[in-house]
């Protein structure tokens, strides 16, 4: 059997050849990052170019909860504790949730909504009950980057809109995945919800896998036309559970095939086959020394007057396309119900008039059970 670095790179290099490379580079060169990892092990069963530098886009959230339940940990905010819409919050772009500036949510529905959602204005205000401000929020999800030995990544933003002085690499986003699941146990529904309940309006979550591959239990989708279609992703069989990481799709068809792809073929590699772990994973080969943009690829011109697609509200079903690995849609889970207000710590001073759901004119859901036992 071949062991040290050779061994190792021959390893991996039969396993990747072996899977459907679909995604580009902009420029052509080769495939976009990609990793796989064992999670009770940490052993790297897949790479490609994951310390290459990218544009997070929403999966930029998934360090927005950590932060969060860090804060929630340290006995700094509860998860009744309430968010309150700022106007500058409803101001950011889609995908949102397009509240008045006032409406109030407790910390447990916030979470839910940009995990599922991805909403952009509940993660800014999230940010802004966290942090005491967006910047003091920024703040803190550096200083976790750095404890977490992320050493390339760099953020500006709470949910991943454009901002060329924010990016990450898979190998960083891989340690943030790991340590969320490890350190929060509990909040793990978060990341396999498929859909939620608000108002009798049903929300459904961009991530595919969840009702396309048969054991995909989380974790988050992003885009933006400069990143392409990223997605962090988690699956377990037979007690197993796979981590993957697919950056810069041009197509959410494209990442979703190669993201199960990579995680049937783990599944079919044993843990022990790898004799390196994420702790430990070093680049391969040379790093790019700026962050790729897929623009063009991702979101090619289009004719006159249509209408450009806006973060990830864009359409990436594609059901009725043949798969290798996606099965037709099959139901995980009735969507968890959620209702504004709720909150029973409220910053101080709210900014605006309150707004429930009930003062919306709408009939509101029940109020869920605080995080980790959601509604069903």
């Amino acid at each position: 059997m071949i062991s040290g670095p050779r061994g190792r790179a021959r390893r991996l290099f039969s396993l990747a050849v072996a899977l459907p490379l679909f995604l580009n580079l902009a420029g052509g060169a080769g495939a976009a990052p990609y990793l796989a990892v064992d999670l009770a092990t940490g052993a790297v069963l897949a790479e490609n170019q994951s310390f290459d530098p990218w544009y997070p886009a929403s999966i930029t959230k998934l360090m927005t909860v950590y932060v969060t339940l860090s804060a929630i940990k340290a006995g700094e905010i509860r998860g009744d504790s309430g968010v309150v819409m700022t106007p500058a919050s409803t101001r950011e772009q889609p995908s949102k949730m397009g509240f008045k500036p006032g409406t109030v949510l407790t910390v447990d529905t916030a979470l839910r909504i940009i995990m599922v959602k991805s909403a952009n204005d509940v993660s800014y205000a999230l940010a802004e009950r966290v942090g005491g401000s967006l910047q003091g929020f920024v703040a803190r999800m550096n200083g976790a980057a750095r404890s977490l030995g992320m050493i390339n990544t760099r953020f500006s933003n709470a949910n991943g809109l454009p901002a060329p002085d924010q990016w990450t690499t898979a190998r960083d986003y891989a340690l943030l995945a790991r340590t969320l699941l490890k350190d929060f146990p509990g909040y793990r529904e978060l990341y396999r919800t498929t859909a939620l309940s608000l108002g009798g309006k049903v929300i459904q979550n961009h991530n595919n896998l969840l009702e396309r591959y048969p054991g995909s239990d989380g974790m988050k989708t992003g885009f933006i036309c400069s990143s392409g279609f990223n997605v962090v992703a988690t699956a377990t069989r037979n007690g197993r559970q796979i981590l993957t990481i697919v950056l810069g799709g041009k197509t959410a068809r494209e990442r979703d095939e190669l993201a199960a792809s990579l995680l049937e073929a783990s599944f079919r590699t044993p843990a022990t086959a790898a004799s390196v772990t994420i702790d430990r994973l070093a680049p391969r080969g040379p790093v790019a020394s700026t962050v790729a943009d897929m623009r063009d690829l991702a979101c090619p011109k289009r004719k006159k007057g249509s209408k450009a697609p806006v973060g990830e509200d864009l359409g990436d079903g594609d059901d009725d396309q043949p798969a290798s690995y996606l099965v037709p849609r099959f139901k995980v889970m009735d969507p968890i119900m959620i209702s504004l207000g709720g909150a029973s710590d409220m910053p101080d001073p709210v900014e605006a008039p309150v707004v429930t759901e009930a003062r919306a004119g709408k009939t509101a859901a029940a109020v869920p059970l605080p995080l980790p036992k959601p509604v069903r």
